[in-house]
């Protein structure tokens, strides 16, 4: 007789042979490759002198497609969190003389964060050490698998946050239903 503990997983395009083993096996090798990521981040941030948050904020900034900088919204959707933290932590950034804040051309009511020169410049004394990082981060990747990968990431980034809400539901359920069984 066969153990087989309840798949952690239903979709069928996550099951190997009917079994979650795969995924299973794949979800803790990506688990600590986060936390890889998030260190080498880390010491990233810690070079330029910020936190790993506020490092986040900076490369978004920088990486802004318009050059006109973004807006605190749009910072906050790109890194999936909330406005009133990106306000928080680009306030902490502009004393920091790291941003700059300018009125939006076409909407004066709206600021726009934009990287300070003294900013630009400590990125790009790290850049060396940065290519290095992220060549050994990414080492065994072929062209083709960073394309997938690079195509399927924003996708489990949203996956993640209707994850993250329907857990953050059905916890504040659970709490609920133990509080009235306790009544």
């Amino acid at each position: 007789m066969t153990d087989r503990r309840p798949a952690t997983v239903g979709r069928t395009e996550l099951l190997t042979d009917g079994t979650d083993q795969d995924f299973r096996v794949f979800l803790h090798a990506f688990m600590v490759f986060a936390r890889r990521l998030e260190g080498v981040r880390a010491c990233l941030a810690e070079l330029i002198g910020v936190s790993s948050p506020q490092y986040e904020i900076l490369s978004h900034l920088r990486e802004s497609a318009s050059g006109g900088g973004l807006t605190v919204n749009e910072v906050a959707e790109r890194l999936h969190c909330s406005g009133p933290f990106i306000t928080t932590e680009s306030g902490k950034l502009c004393r920091a003389g790291l941003v700059l804040r300018k009125r939006d051309p076409m909407d004066a009511r709206r600021v726009r964060l934009m990287i300070a020169p003294a900013c630009e410049r400590r990125f790009r004394e790290i850049a060396p050490l940065q290519q290095q990082l992220n060549d050994e981060l990414f080492a065994s990747l072929t062209s083709r698998q960073f394309q997938v990968l690079r195509e399927a990431f924003p996708k489990l980034a949203d996956d993640g946050d209707r994850a993250l809400a329907l857990a953050d539901f059905q916890r504040k359920s659970a709490a609920l239903s133990n509080k009235s069984a306790m009544q």
